[in-house]
C-alpha cells in the first residue's frame, strides 16, 4: 500500500507540475531593453504641402537581460511610416518590429529630424512609445529613447528604455513558483507515506 501511495504522490506531482506551467502565466513587470537597427528607405519621399512621407524597413535586434527571450525575439524587422513636418523637421510617425517568433510590436514613433533637413543626411534623436502587439507582446506598454544617423544609403538607429508586456513569461519567476509548489506537494506525500 505503500508503494502505490508513493507512486500515486509522484504521479499527482508531476501531473500538477505539468498543470501550472501550461497555466500560469507569469507577469513581467517592467523589462529594460535595448535596440538596434540597420536599414533603409522603401521607394521614394512623397512630399504633399509641407508634408514629407516616406517608409523605411530594417533589421537588427532587441535585447533584454533575459538570453532565453534574446534567442526567442531576434533577430528582428523593423519598419517605419514617417510623417516629417517639412518646416520644423518633427517626425510623428509610426512603427512595427516583428520579432523571430513571429509576435509583433508596435506604437508611435517621434523623431526630430531638423538636422537632416538641409542635406537629407545627419543625425537624428528618437523616441518609440509602444501601443501593443500580438502574443508576448498584446497589450505592451513602455517606451525607449535613443538617435540614429541617415546617410546616403540608409540609417541607423539605437537606444534604451523599458518595456511592460503583461504576456512575457519571466522563465526564473515561473520555475522558482513551481518548483516551490512540487516541494510542497511532495514533502506532504512523503509525511502521509510515513505517517
Amino acid at each position: 500500500m505503500r508503494i502505490h501511495f508513493s507512486r500515486i504522490c509522484a504521479i499527482s506531482t508531476y501531473t500538477f507540475a505539468i498543470a501550472c506551467s501550461t497555466s500560469i502565466t507569469a507577469r513581467a513587470d517592467t523589462i529594460a531593453i535595448t535596440y538596434s537597427f540597420a536599414g533603409h528607405t522603401l521607394g521614394a519621399p512623397v512630399i504633399t504641402g509641407t508634408t514629407l512621407t516616406v517608409d523605411g524597413a530594417a533589421s537588427g535586434s532587441v535585447l533584454s537581460g533575459n538570453s532565453a527571450l534574446n534567442t526567442a525575439w531576434n533577430p528582428v524587422t523593423f519598419n517605419t511610416h514617417n510623417v516629417v513636418d517639412l518646416t520644423n523637421g518633427l517626425n510623428n510617425g509610426s512603427f512595427s518590429m516583428t520579432f523571430a517568433n513571429g509576435d509583433t510590436l508596435f506604437g508611435g514613433l517621434f523623431e526630430n529630424d531638423s538636422a537632416v533637413l538641409a542635406t537629407n543626411t545627419g543625425p537624428f534623436t528618437q523616441t518609440l512609445t509602444f501601443k501593443g502587439g500580438t502574443g508576448d507582446f498584446a497589450g505592451a506598454t513602455g517606451s525607449v529613447s535613443g538617435g540614429g544617423l541617415i546617410g546616403t544609403t540608409g540609417f541607423t538607429t539605437s537606444g534604451s528604455g523599458t518595456l511592460d508586456a503583461p504576456a512575457v513569461p519571466e522563465p526564473a519567476s515561473t520555475a522558482l513558483l513551481l518548483s516551490g509548489l512540487a516541494f510542497l506537494i511532495v514533502r506532504r506525500c512523503t509525511s502521509a507515506v510515513r505517517g
